[in-house]
């Protein structure tokens, strides 16, 4: 890729730009409610004490700088709570209509196709599909909570003037801020600008209330309400001044590391930078933003303009992001104009090639040299195709829970009928019904390809009603598992669970007990190669190194001490334990997988399978080193 952007690297830099300004969010709020116990300090010993400074006034402080704290965190609290209903939420509150996946608009059509790939490609949960239908201009937008609950949406305009490789570079674009955890950093600045607006309208309440001041008294008690009021609205609006700088400086990285990470998932970034040549050289792009997408300005692939846009830019300058997409660019912008959009086929089903089956590069031969995270999320990226059929059952919620039982059900037809039994109630029989009639088509499915499937049945399962949900969970912890059906049904399950789960998972367990949960579910992943035992007992040596403990044991559990009830509650384990050692697990393994420098598909399979029922995905999830 001569003469591009190194992606990786750029990938580091954002972060860690965007980690200081963060910091440095926090600590403008802490200075600016200092500040007001400060400034009271002053006041009073000025006024009332003589001159004579005493900082340690508990009840001043709390007066002052604690009522300000809880006004900015309340606020925050309660702005927070109302972003936070989903992706789909914010999608239509922006003017988003969900894309049906039987569409007969062919540009639809192509973009569902594209966002399926970038799942695949990304190896995250497909989210809920949304246009802009009123907005002419080439935009795009991804918001949500979490993978779980995510939401894309375009613009009717994007649709119509961009090509299939631009429109694939702006969904790309988007999964990224998705896998690296941008929607949830976006919550978190809106609801302290939230706060901080909130403690400046306090100030000016203050003010107000001189008006209702009466009698002759009124001006001891107006006079300092004024003064006060007129001291918490500058602070405030300086603050909210000074955040919103802050939130402008975060969003222009984040756009970055989203550039970065959306030609790692294509390979191609002439796409992204055609893309955003024809966003500079649509005129009506220029178009006047409403208040609701000012407030949510930093969502967007592109700035929409207006005033704040001038002032507080969310986005960097288009030149410089297509410069360091294409270090060539000499600044000339082409002409825009609609595109014709053909019938375009599933990706993986045509003799065209999608990001999802890029393969990946083929790496030099190494002598036991530990694998980079480069190389362990290139071999882990789906090549594979799926069935028309599949792909049509998972749109589908029916269809989409038929897939999930299909896939956990037992081979043996006697134990797989009692399991059926146990599903019955499941939209009155007819998940039953279509789980045996996906049933061949399911156990065809080559190793490697489930849990892509299940990525793609996301959005399907999320139009569930909390009873269905209920009713759904039910079901899959009454099927369980045995022995004989394999580490990847477990791991299966445990996806399903982290993925309906309605509960927030309480704080994480003592670490007692962590080592030997690693040594259970390391050895069960390395356990699935058809390697020699020699070979395997190397991979979990090397496994064990990354993981760094020393009361970890460097040699493989023996195959019967592997019990799967005993790797499910090791899994439960790991999966309450902080982001950095459950991304540390899943590298340790993909360090393992790779000893030999060959990624078996059965091997692949499992990898993402754990990294995915523990929360980690391979789009973003390993730090390069």
């Amino acid at each position: 890729m001569a003469a591009t952007m190194n992606f990786f690297r750029a990938q580091d830099e954002a972060r860690g730009r965007t980690t200081k300004l963060v910091v440095l969010l926090v600590l403008a709020v802490l200075v600016l409610t200092g500040s007001l116990y400060a400034i009271a300090v002053y006041a009073k010993a000025y006024g009332m004490d003589g001159g004579e400074l005493d900082w340690f006034q508990p009840k001043l402080f709390f007066a002052t700088s604690g009522t300000a704290l809880v006004v900015i965190l309340g606020t925050s609290w309660v702005r927070v709570s109302e972003l936070a209903q989903g992706g789909a939420f914010v999608a239509q509150s922006l003017g988003g209509r969900p894309v049906s996946p039987h569409t007969k608009d062919l540009a639809e059509r192509r973009y569902l196709n594209i966002v399926e790939e970038m799942s695949l490609a990304a190896g995250l949960p497909k989210p809920a599909c949304y246009v802009v239908d009123h907005d002419s201009t080439i935009n795009a937008f991804a918001a949500g909570n979490d993978p779980q609950d995510a939401a894309v949406a375009v613009t009717r305009g994007a649709l119509t003037h961009l090509t299939r490789d631009e429109l694939q570079g702006v969904i790309a674009h988007e999964f990224s801020h998705i896998g690296n955890g941008d929607m949830k950093l976006n919550l978190r600045i809106i609801g302290t600008i939230a706060g901080l607006t909130a403690l400046s309208q306090l100030g000016y309440i203050l003010m107000r209330l001189m008006r209702h001041a009466r009698g002759k008294d009124s001006a001891k008690v107006g006079v300092p309400l004024v003064m006060a009021g007129l001291v918490i609205f500058l602070l405030g609006l300086g603050g909210v001044l000074f955040a919103r700088i802050i939130q402008a400086s975060v969003s222009r990285q984040r756009e970055f590391l989203a550039d970065a990470s959306a030609v790692q998932f294509t390979r191609n970034p002439d796409g992204l930078a055609g893309a955003l040549k024809k966003i500079a050289g649509l005129k009506v792009g220029q178009r006047e933003a409403s208040t609701t997408e000012l407030e949510s300005q930093h969502l967007f692939f592109s700035s929409t303009g207006g005033f704040m846009e001038f002032i507080f830019s969310s986005h960097p300058p288009i030149g410089e992001r297509i410069r360091r997409l294409q270090p060539s660019f000499d600044g000339v912008i082409p002409d825009v104009d609609p595109v014709g959009v053909s019938d375009d086929p599933v990706a993986g089903l045509s003799g065209r090639q999608s990001a999802a089956a890029i393969p990946p590069p083929v790496r030099p031969a190494r002598a036991h040299r530990i694998p980079t995270n480069l190389e362990i999320q290139e071999a882990v990226g789906f090549q594979g195709t799926l069935p028309m059929e599949l792909r049509a059952s998972a749109a589908d919620p029916i269809g989409a829970m038929a897939i999930v039982l299909g896939l956990i059900l037992r081979q043996n037809p006697e134990l797989r009928a009692q399991q059926l039994v146990t599903a019955r109630g499941l939209a009155g029989g007819e998940v039953i019904a279509e789980a045996l009639r996906l049933s061949p088509l399911l156990q065809a499915l080559p190793a490697g390809s489930r849990v892509p499937l299940l990525d793609l049945s996301m959005p399907a399962l999320r139009q569930l009603s909390k009873a269905q949900l209920a009713l759904f969970r039910l079901a899959i912890q009454k099927v369980g598992f045995d022995a004989n059906d394999g580490l990847i049904v477990l791991l299966v399950q445990a996806s399903m669970r982290r993925y309906l789960e309605d509960v927030a998972r309480s704080g994480p367990p003592p670490l007692v007990g962590l080592s030997v949960s690693y040594a259970l579910v390391l050895s069960a992943v390395v356990r699935t190669s058809r390697e020699t035992a020699q070979a395997q007992q190397e991979a979990f040596a090397l496994g064990v190194a990354e993981l760094a403990r020393p009361d970890l044991a460097a040699t493989i559990l023996p195959e019967s001490e592997v019990d799967l009830q005993k790797v499910d509650e090791a899994l439960a384990v790991i999966a309450a334990q902080s982001v950095f050692e459950r991304r540390r697990f899943v590298r340790a393994c993909g360090v393992a997988m790779l000893h030999d420098d060959v990624a078996e598909p059965a091997e692949i399979e499992i990898l993402r399978a754990v990294a995915d029922s523990l929360g980690i995905t391979f789009a973003t999830g390993l730090r390069v080193a």
